[in-house]
């Protein structure tokens, strides 16, 4: 059975500034206890072993939720949502931190006018782009 883990986080920079975020994590296994044994290790791996700068200030890790997905759906499912008051804060996002198979690709959508070459990500030389909406309601 696959299964997708949603966690939050605590986190405290070295400023003392306290922050918190999410993260996902997928994993085949034979049961939602089995699951939880192997999102443990890779989290524990990664803080412990790996000291990936991700998870370095990372104080505390609370799981939101977890998903069996039983079947592969042929239409597209919403499998979380949030919302929060005020403006969108400023954060960092990353797809696949850590990751280190080659069993998920990420893909990142990018208005064509603002394409970048992989070569540019690739040698650390894209600027930020603020993000642009991929669908607007009036």
């Amino acid at each position: 059975m696959l299964y997708s883990g949603y966690f939050s986080f605590d986190e405290t920079e070295r400023s003392g500034q306290e922050r918190h975020g999410h993260f996902t994590c997928v994993v085949q296994a034979g049961g939602p206890e089995f699951a939880l044994q192997k999102f443990r290790k890779r989290i524990h791996t990664i803080k412990e072993d790996i000291k990936d700068p991700l998870f370095k200030d990372i104080t505390a890790i609370y799981i939101e939720d977890i998903m069996e997905i039983i079947d592969k759906p042929e239409e597209a499912v919403v499998t979380r949502f949030q919302s929060s008051e005020g403006r969108f804060p400023k954060s960092v996002n990353y797809s696949l931190p850590t990751s280190d198979t080659d069993k998920i690709k990420a893909f990142q959508w990018l208005p064509e006018a603002d394409a970048i070459e992989d070569r540019e990500l690739d040698q650390g030389r894209a600027e930020y782009k603020v993000g642009e909406p991929f669908i607007v309601f009036n």
